[in-house]
């Protein structure tokens, strides 16, 4: 499908005690043409309380709240779900539109936090349990690419994160696995979370003090997310899902894909 102009082009709640498991949203270019002018929440992908779906392989571009807190998200899972997965997808903050102001996250586990009346368990201790990110390209977010909020045993594996903020694990009911990540930023932690970090290819906040970007320099010149030659090779191979789909059982590089040239083909 190809879905514009919403504030929530996928929304998914829960009603009277009961929730929509284990769906699955895949193949989708989801998108703006302009900013929303709006103070409600907007999230292409606007997950709330519902456990085991699968976003994969979609496009999510430009989505923008101009009014309220400004603030939006790619997509994001909260309200005490569990097993949610967000894999092989292409976020791209600012895409057609350039300059919207605001602050826009490319992908989320737990949001901007849930109101504990429309949680899943009325109280959202946590607001994800055992969600995974894994083998996505987010670009080009005035925010950070990756939150996680109050979100336990999460797993971040394997993402590529171009012109973000970064990877953030926040509050002290948060713990994180974060691996083989190629994160043009830092990877950080806020309020007593727990970060495990294992073999990520990052950028030193002293170097981005700077203005020193060395993952973004490997990007080829005027080809805009394309990385050049070969990407960063890991020493193992990983079973990760190439974002490309070259085959074989897993990527070998840092990041979503081993050749970005293949999703052009």
């Amino acid at each position: 499908n190809t879905v514009a102009d919403f504030n929530a082009h996928f929304k998914i709640n829960g009603q009277n005690g009961r929730f929509p498991d284990d769906g699955l949203i895949e193949f989708n270019t989801l998108t703006n043409h302009g900013v929303r002018q709006t103070s409600n929440p907007v999230t292409p992908i606007d997950l709330v309380a519902a456990s085991g779906w699968i976003i994969r392989k979609n496009i999510i571009s430009d989505f923008f709240k101009g009014e309220g807190n400004r603030v939006s998200y790619g997509a994001f899972v909260k309200g005490g779900g569990r097993n949610n997965l967000m894999e092989n997808n292409m976020v791209l903050c600012e895409y057609h539109l350039k300059d919207p102001g605001g602050q826009q996250v490319g992908l989320s586990l737990g949001g901007g936090g849930t109101g504990r009346e429309v949680c899943r368990d009325k109280r959202c201790v946590t607001e994800q349990d055992e969600g995974t990110i894994r083998a996505n390209l987010i670009a080009s977010c005035s925010d950070v690419g990756i939150y996680v909020n109050r979100s336990a045993t999460s797993q971040i594996i394997h993402n590529t994160l171009l012109d973000t903020g970064g990877i953030s694990v926040r509050f002290a009911e948060s713990s994180a696995d974060v691996e083989g990540n190629l994160v043009d930023g830092a990877i950080h932690k806020r309020d007593n979370a727990i970060l495990r970090e294992s073999d990520n290819m990052t950028t030193s906040m002293a170097r981005l003090y700077l203005g020193s970007h060395p993952v973004r320099a490997l990007l080829e010149p005027g080809v805009s997310h394309m990385l050049s030659g070969v990407p960063p090779r890991r020493e193992a191979r990983v079973h990760v899902p190439d974002l490309c789909g070259t085959g074989g059982d897993g990527v070998r590089a840092y990041g979503a894909f081993d050749n970005f040239a293949d999703c052009l083909r």
